[in-house]
């Protein structure tokens, strides 16, 4: 049942990274992208390598190598937050298009104002998880004596990319006990998502959603592994990791695709394990949390038009029939549903849109547009840098009118392509010679899963800004796979040999 994953996913991923790279975005050359992708994976293999021999003579120099690792991972990981800080200041742009609407309303109720721009959210009631999040930490920001609560919310941003990177950490050291040097490399691999370093410095949904899962995954992991035998300390977890995972998803719902790969992984293994209570406590947290949520939202000035003005899921969908799936080539619909008099009109024709498009789903040309629209490119960007506070060379290589832009973008695709490479390689193997690995199946269900829901949302690059942690981790379980493969083969051989 397990492997069937891999059978249908490798061969979606081959056919994503093939698409990729013939289609690629921000003018990239399929033939030096493939060459930087191949970088990538050579210089990933070199920093594994490197690190394995770097624990092997700690070892041998009789170094208390978990001592050792702890000291180094906790410098790691406070230099990465005062780096990334640091570097988020440097970029600080001033709010626009959907972001400026969050952020503008957010500052107005944390200063008491409650002025915004009330019938956008009326009309895109998916940003009002997010709006009370940031709304939430403005408003403490300004009560500890915050003059600007950017500054504030900012290093709540940056501590929980060091939470993250820290959950990363622990995770493989928890599925690949026999290698410290398998944590060192999950920091290392971490750190080269530059995405992250570009986008820090806003607080959208895809950055303020980005570590709620993975937290409640790791607070999963340590109750039932760490805390099994603690009553209290594992009652604790599961609760906090159903309130992790519920303000994710209320913060962006591409959050819960874990929580759902998670949920099928149980019901695989539920006739050789126990934890139904578990589970139930779990999703009763989650349920608790988006209702209220749910009640909360509906305090807004927003909620008095919504009926008029709000666009029902299936707009996201209906769009990502047309085209290539994007904003851009979707102007018949979005009219459409502006002129449309009310909710239940403009839901009616997104339906009858869907109906009439669905097919593009088996269309080969609209699919190969799609792919390249959300995978062509790995700047993954949620957020744009058009109006920079000041100019930087830093915003030289990460805003799109940067002088240093296509070099980036090369450097960073390249890299995003490497990832997916490795995914593949790692699914083939399983594929061939399958080993029982929960650990590994939970992210490529994972990632599946949001892929497939791409294929059939908006086409947008930034909805996979969010699951970076997952692809992290996933890149732990393709490599380790592969040195798995490789050791086996090895033992295979000189056995052989020796007879």
């Amino acid at each position: 049942m397990k492997r069937a994953l891999y059978i249908i996913f490798v061969p979606c991923l081959i056919a994503i990274l093939t698409v990729s790279i013939l289609h690629p975005q921000n003018n990239l050359i399929p033939g030096r992208i493939f060459v930087y992708m191949l970088i990538w994976v050579f210089l990933l293999f070199a920093v594994r390598l490197i690190l394995g021999l770097m624990e092997r003579l700690l070892v041998k120099k009789g170094v208390q190598i978990a001592k050792f690792s702890r000291v180094a991972e906790t410098i790691c990981l406070l230099l990465y937050g005062v780096v990334l800080y640091y570097v988020s200041v440097l970029l600080r742009a001033d709010p626009v298009t959907d972001y400026k609407a969050v952020y503008d309303t957010a500052l107005s109720l944390a200063g008491g104002d409650a002025t915004g721009n009330w019938n956008y959210f009326s009309m895109w009631t998916n940003n009002l998880g997010v709006l009370t999040v940031l709304a939430a930490s403005m408003k403490a920001g300004i009560s500890m004596g915050f003059a600007d609560p950017f500054y504030f919310v900012l290093g709540l941003n940056v501590l929980q990319m060091m939470v993250c990177m820290g959950c990363i950490s622990y995770l493989a050291g928890v599925f690949f006990p026999e290698k410290y040097s398998m944590r060192w490399f999950a920091m290392a691999v971490f750190t080269l998502w530059t995405p992250v370093w570009s986008s820090a410095n806003a607080f959208y949904s895809d950055q303020l959603s980005f570590s709620g899962s993975l937290i409640a995954f790791t607070l999963w992991i340590c109750a039932s592994r760490k805390f099994y035998n603690s009553t209290w300390k594992k009652a604790v977890c599961l609760t906090c990791a159903g309130l992790f995972w519920g303000v994710a998803a209320c913060v962006k719902a591409t959050a819960a695709i874990s929580l759902v790969a998670f949920i099928i992984l149980w019901l695989l293994n539920a006739k050789e394990q126990r934890g139904f209570i578990e589970i139930f406590w779990i999703l009763a947290m989650v349920a608790l949390v988006v209702k209220g949520f749910g009640l909360y939202k509906g305090n807004y000035p927003s909620a008095q038009n919504e009926y008029r003005l709000k666009m029902p899921t299936e707009y996201w969908i209906a769009m990502g029939l047309e085209g290539n799936g994007t904003y851009a080539e979707n102007g018949e619909l979005v009219q459409m549903c502006l002129s449309s008099p009310n909710a239940d009109v403009r839901q009616k024709n997104c339906r009858a849109v869907i109906r009439e498009k669905w097919k593009n789903i088996f269309d080969a040309e609209h699919m190969t547009r799609k792919t390249s629209a959300i995978f062509a490119s790995g700047d993954i960007q949620p957020t744009s840098l058009t109006y920079p506070v000041r100019e930087t060379v830093l915003w030289q290589c990460f805003d799109t009118e940067g002088e240093y832009y296509w070099k980036y973008t090369c450097t960073s695709t390249g890299f995003f392509y490497a990832v997916l490479l490795l995914l593949i390689l790692g699914g083939f193997l399983q594929i061939f010679r399958y080993g029982q690995d929960d650990f590994m199946f939970f992210h490529y269900l994972t990632l599946f899963g949001l892929f497939l829901f791409l294929m059939l949302w908006e086409a947008q690059n930034k909805q996979l800004f969010n699951h970076i942690p997952w692809l992290t981790l996933a890149v732990l379980c393709g490599i380790h796979k592969i040195e798995c493969v490789i050791t086996e083969s090895r033992k295979t051989y000189d056995g052989t040999r020796s007879e």
